[in-house]
């Protein structure tokens, strides 16, 4: 099995490289973090079971019509609605030039002209001046390896909440520095969203997946639904409903 290196290069939000190994392609930031993964040769898969976790929604029945991915990395989340979900529209707001680039020369990022757009701008910028209600928002944001403080502040959170449609679910990727910025941040998600919310660490990984709903999802009949979703979008999510079962007690707003 060889392993590749396709391309290293520094730029001011840090050191990117691109590696390839067999047909897969991945980004990383700092020689420590795995952004992106991509199958050269199918994009209706993602082989990065981080990636998968960050769609762990799905498995609650939801079918977004718009998507919006602040932090949009090599855009492999981006390329698998594209292929797995034809109709739907999403934007990707990249603030690093670079990266947005790397996506769409290196990832297979959507083209113009498709239902996709890159945005290289300031996610905070956008969301302020955005009017589109959104189905689906994906958080996935680093700033010197952790979540930025501006993230979870409760003027964000609130502006994000504001651009969901009515049963529109936002995903966080929380990065945290400690045990106290993760239990600050998680009680500000929690309280803007009033606990409609679900923790799911990332096996393997420091990060803590925050989904936070607009309204209660149908929790009770995930498990009955797990075979179908899973022959939806290929992707088992087994092991996601379990870790939420084991870290969401009853009673938590939820389940």
């Amino acid at each position: 099995m060889t392993r590749r290196q396709v391309l290293c290069k520094e730029t001011p939000g840090g050191r990117i490289e691109l590696w390839l190994e067999e047909d897969r392609l991945s980004l990383w930031f700092d020689d420590t973090i795995l952004q992106s993964e991509i199958s050269l040769h199918d994009p209706a898969v993602l082989p990065n079971p981080a990636n998968r976790a960050m769609l762990a929604h799905l498995m609650f029945g939801q079918s977004p019509r718009h998507i919006l991915l602040g932090g949009a990395g090599g855009g492999a989340i981006g390329r698998w609605f594209h292929a797995r979900l034809p109709g739907a529209r999403g934007d990707a707001v990249e603030l690093n030039p670079e990266v947005a680039r790397i996506a769409r020369e290196y990832f297979d990022f959507p083209p113009p002209g498709s239902r996709w757009e890159m945005h290289e701008q300031d996610i905070r910028d956008f969301i302020r001046d955005s009017d589109t209600a959104y189905d689906f928002i994906l958080l996935d944001l680093e700033e010197a390896q952790y979540s930025p403080a501006w993230l979870t502040t409760p003027e964000f959170l609130r502006a994000c909440r504001e651009r969901l449609s009515g049963d529109g679910v936002l995903t966080l990727n929380l990065i945290p520095r400690d045990a106290d910025h993760y239990a600050a941040a998680l009680a500000t998600i929690r309280r803007v969203f009033d606990r409609l919310t679900l923790c799911l660490p990332v096996a393997g990984h420091d990060n803590q997946l925050i989904l936070a709903f607009r309204q209660p999802p149908a929790a009770g009949a995930v498990e009955a639904g797990l075979p179908e979703a899973a022959a939806r979008w290929g992707i088992d999510f087994r092991p996601c409903w379990e870790s939420i079962r084991r870290h969401n007690p009853p009673g938590s707003g939820i389940l």
